[in-house]
């Protein structure tokens, strides 16, 4: 999240002075992103200077090359986060940068420009709205961002950077962080085998989760839950129900690296059942399945823990 923040702010602050990203009216393409002209002004060599080094940094971005984009900043740059956290000189910029791209491979922006305002012969300030595209086609926030450009050594360079009033623009922004569930898994134990997957909904809106648990190779209940961004408790919440009539919903936060997801429901026959479970990533492939607290009814109940995997691809036929 912290990475997503602050490339808002470096992406925002770059790009265009006197233009705007478009990825088309349909569809985005961010393969082929365009130049066009928003803002018609007088002719200024200067602010056609930034602007072709706004357009050097966005092919640079769009095809993730990092040391391309390192030059484009003053030695001494700044760049403050949506928290208040600094960033300071290329070398933070490039360590900054290559772990987004790593975690963010198809990460893309749009922006629209406000204003360019000249200062004098060596300093402009850029003022515009930043839209971020994680996934290369899904906008989940929008920003205001100012950029300082200063021009050294005959060269327009950004020196300072910083966003604000960011906004989210779609739930997939607040699930991001549970994307890695997306696929299918297995947890085998002595007493049964439980097989789960997940997949996003239309728009990335809600996660969709299915399950089968099978006792001696016999399948004794399935059902499903849709997790999802409640706008306003501000926090994820799951609603489950499941092939016997039982159905429940859960409170998800974050806890260091453990989503910790406090679970109320009815079992078929009426008992209210509590628990706490927790889902700790360990690897791409790999998960760790804790409950705890386990309540049906009046009556308080073991514990389980589970190692989880994903399942291997299925061979071709």
């Amino acid at each position: 999240m912290r990475l997503q923040r602050w490339c808002l702010i470096l992406l925002g602050g770059t790009l265009f002075s006197l233009a705007v990203i478009r990825w088309g009216a349909a569809e985005p393409s961010p393969q082929d992103p365009a130049l066009k002209p928003e803002i018609a002004q007088k002719a200024d060599p200067e602010r056609e200077a930034i602007l072709e080094n706004a357009k050097a940094f966005m092919e640079a971005y769009n095809r993730q090359e990092v040391k391309a984009l390192v030059p484009l900043f003053t030695k001494d740059c700044e760049i403050t986060e949506l928290d208040g956290t600094v960033l300071r000189g290329r070398k933070e910029i490039e360590e900054a940068l290559t772990d987004f791209f790593k975690e963010n491979p198809q990460a893309r922006i749009s922006l629209s420009l406000d204003t360019v305002r000249r200062l004098n012969d060596t300093a402009a300030i850029e003022d515009g709205t930043s839209v971020f595209f994680p996934d290369g086609k899904t906008a989940t926030t929008q920003s205001h961002y100012q950029v300082v450009h200063i021009k050294q050594d005959g060269r327009w360079l950004m020196a300072n950077a910083r966003t604000y009033n960011q906004e989210s623009l779609t739930p997939y922004e607040h699930l991001r962080d549970l994307e890695w569930l997306i696929g299918d898994w297995i947890d085998e134990s002595p007493d049964a085998i439980v097989e789960t997957s997940y997949r996003w909904a239309e728009n990335k809106t809600f996660l969709l989760q299915e399950f089968t648990v099978r006792v001696k190779g016999r399948s004794t209940l399935k059902g499903s839950a849709r997790i999802g961004w409640d706008p306003l408790a501000k926090h994820i919440r799951s609603w489950i129900f499941d092939s016997e009539g039982g159905f429940g919903e859960g409170h998800w936060s974050l806890v260091d690296d453990t989503w910790v997801i406090k679970a109320k429901g009815v079992s078929d026959d009426g008992k209210v059942v509590t628990t706490t479970n927790h889902l700790t990533q360990v690897s791409r492939d790999r998960m760790n399945f804790v409950s705890v607290d386990r309540i049906v009814g009046d009556e308080r109940i073991p514990g389980l823990a589970a190692a989880v995997v994903r399942k291997p691809p299925q061979p071709k036929r």
